[in-house]
């Protein structure tokens, strides 16, 4: 009695509603549709369209991926299934992950059958059955999980995918996994619409409410806090770190609230933890140097970022290795790794790099705070001349006198190449009032661009009538670049003096503004106006030119003439009992245009460009006559 009350046992948990997702690897669906039909599970193939992506940003490879106990854990918690297994193949053999609710199982077998074996001792496969041959090619599959070609069964989830209903799915598949396609969203993609629509408040207190729910809605949770900067994310990571330790995110978060608070060795543990789940992801190793660092062991501080570089090439562990090399004294070694990291760079990494150096008191660190001023464009030559003051006889020394010297040689220029009504377009001058003029120019510095703001300056009679400022941000090691100065704009027509200026380098251009244009201003919103025929009425060139109201008038008087006979429907060959021709058919006002109902045309244009933005100007012409 007792081994038959077992065999009922496990006989119930294998009649528990549990998926079968596509196994990673060449022959993945084949041996995921084996299992599937073993283990009497719904086809792998309606998974690969039906998983559902996690509700944050990354989905499972913010979590370490799919196919890691984590992936799998989260793949259980947001289908709703009472289990969960994922394979992938390895050089090894097939690695399987088996996820219920209570945790997850991983194991690597030699052989698929060996792996069946081991979810028979799980209670999930029948006792002393055979692996099932697949019923399908591994092709017919992979088109299958694509969408191609779908039988009724995939043919229900592509529905499904589309809003229209759950047709052959209702009971094969869980009801959470339903009730998501349908609309119906669980509390963790809920929290992450609210946070989306910018409803704070609520988003706060969906994560309070999945404090003690399960992976998905505590993960969840967790990430809402962090989004909003509430502090209680630092208690949620070291709590979602007990709870689920195979989370690597977890352990992740756990490293980042130990850095804030000062603590290293619970950020170096929790990074080894991190690591031990996803071994080769370069971003815990730069961070597990940082950690060694403050520790005070050097030396695997050195160890551990250098791991990170081969892995993946970052800025920031190149510039916690200079850092480390530094303080050994390592000159070539430091000089040669913080190149890499200024040339990696794009900009965002040198600020913490220099506030690294500058709570060291080695001597390379003053140097290296020089060396790294001069080569991001920032102020350089205090710094060598204090290292050249505390320092005079250090092997750095010579390297400190000639970067002085080059900064001293050295020059900054500013030239104006064109002046547009919109960036990137033809010059444009003359300038007309009203119009927007932008300076595009080339800086160069030597020995490198410095950092600074780029101002734009307008003068009338002497005295400064418009200034806009636009501060530059651009990655280290920068000498020259093409930029676009802020505009300015001239109210009225007269004479002008423009001046653009970076730092102390300057340029002065005079300017005759002219009367006020529609077809630049057209041109200046990138509105082309265009007759039935789709073919513009005017060039770039036109339009910019001195005639250009001219021909735009002209022209689509016109386009208009051109079509008034097609007009012949009641409406259009009724009179007008209101508007700017009110008592006149649309058809009259199209085969002799007034100049001045023209140009009230195109001012409503201009204030509101959807008028002409996707029409041509014939039937936006009838329409603005037609409106109520």
């Amino acid at each position: 009695m007792k081994r038959l009350l077992v065999s009922l046992l496990l006989l119930g948990l294998a009649l528990g509603q549990g998926l079968v997702l596509p196994f990673e690897g060449p022959k993945g669906y084949t041996l995921a549709q084996a299992f599937a039909q073993g283990l009497k599970a719904p086809p792998p193939t309606l998974l690969a369209l039906l998983l559902p992506d996690l509700p944050w940003r990354g989905s499972y490879e913010l979590a370490g991926g799919l196919y890691t106990k984590a992936g799998a854990r989260l793949a259980q918690a947001a289908t709703g299934a009472d289990w969960v297994l994922l394979g992938r193949e390895e050089a090894g053999g097939l690695r399987l992950f088996l996820a219920r609710e209570a945790g997850v199982k991983e194991a690597l077998f030699p052989t698929p059958e060996l792996g069946w074996l081991w979810l028979q001792g799980e209670g999930l496969a029948p006792r002393f059955s055979p692996l099932p041959t697949p019923s399908l090619p591994e092709e017919r599959l992979r088109a299958l999980a694509q969408g191609e070609d779908p039988d009724p069964l995939h043919r229900s989830a592509l529905d499904l995918k589309e809003s229209r209903g759950s047709g052959l799915l209702e009971g094969l598949l869980p009801q959470k996994l339903l009730l998501l396609w349908q609309g119906r969203l669980p509390r963790a993609y809920e929290a992450f619409r609210l946070l989306a629509e910018g409803r704070r408040e609520e988003a706060l207190a969906l994560a309070e409410a999945m404090g003690e729910g399960d992976v998905l809605e505590r993960t969840a949770a967790h990430l809402v806090y962090r989004a909003l900067e509430d502090e209680r994310w630092k208690v949620s990571a070291r709590r979602l770190s007990e709870a689920f330790p195979e989370l690597p995110l977890a352990w992740e978060e756990v490293s980042f609230a130990a850095f804030q608070e000062g603590k290293g060795e619970e950020a170096k543990e929790a990074l080894l933890k991190a690591l031990a789940l996803r071994p080769d992801y370069w971003l815990y190793w730069t961070n597990l140097g940082w950690a060694y660092y403050l520790t005070g062991d050097l030396p695997r501080a050195i160890w551990a970022s250098e791991r990170a570089v081969a892995l993946s090439p970052n800025a920031t562990a190149y510039y916690n290795l200079g850092l480390f090399k530094a303080i050994y004294g390592d000159f070539l070694g430091a000089k040669a790794t913080y190149d890499r990291a200024l040339r990696l760079d794009q900009g965002e990494d040198y600020p913490e790099a220099l506030k690294d150096l500058e709570e060291r008191e080695e001597p390379l660190a003053l140097f290296f705070r020089a060396y790294l001023a001069e080569r991001t464009g920032l102020e350089a030559e205090p710094l060598y001349q204090a290292f050249l003051e505390a320092y005079p006889k250090h092997p750095a020394a010579f390297a400190a006198q000639r970067a002085l010297a080059a900064l001293k040689a050295g020059g900054l220029s500013l030239e104006v190449e064109r002046l547009t009504l919109v960036p990137g377009g033809p010059d444009a001058r003359p300038f007309r009032a009203g119009e927007a003029i932008f300076p595009e120019v080339r800086l160069e510095g030597r020995p490198y661009l410095r950092q600074a703001s780029l101002f734009t300056a307008l003068y009338r009679d002497g005295e400064k009538v418009a200034e806009e400022e636009k501060p530059l941000g651009f990655p280290p090691l920068t000498v020259a670049l093409l930029e676009v100065a802020p505009p300015v704009v001239p109210e009225a027509p007269g004479r002008y003096r423009l001046e653009v200026r970076y730092a102390e380098a300057r340029a002065v251009l005079d300017l005759e503004v002219g009367a006020p244009s529609l077809a630049r201003r057209l041109f200046a919103l990138g509105l082309e106006v265009r007759d039935l025929s789709g073919r513009p009425l005017l060039t770039p060139k036109e339009a910019l030119g001195e005639d250009g109201e001219r021909l735009l008038l002209e022209r689509t008087r016109e386009a208009l003439m051109k079509a008034a006979p097609l007009a012949t429907t009641e409406r259009l060959t009724q009179p007008l009992e209101k508007g700017p021709v009110a008592g006149k058919t649309v058809q009259e006002v199209l085969r002799d245009p007034d100049p001045g109902i023209l140009q009230a045309f195109y001012q409503a244009v201009l204030e509101n460009p959807e008028k002409l933005a996707e029409t041509d100007v014939v039937n936006a012409f009838v329409n603005w006559l037609l409106e109520p």
